[in-house]
């Protein structure tokens, strides 16, 4: 995520967090990793 591209970035975390939960699914990540890795993700997305 770039500076001042927010929209973008908002428009492309619905993929992002389907393609963790999907990884998750599969096993090749660890579900928790998966939920940490969505909620930062919407953290630094909603803080910038």
């Amino acid at each position: 995520m770039e500076l001042g591209n927010t929209g973008e970035a908002q428009a492309s975390l619905p993929q992002l967090q389907k393609a963790v939960d999907k990884a998750a699914a599969r096993g090749v990540i660890h579900p928790n990793r998966a939920a940490r890795m969505k909620a930062r993700l919407a953290k630094s997305l909603h803080r910038s």
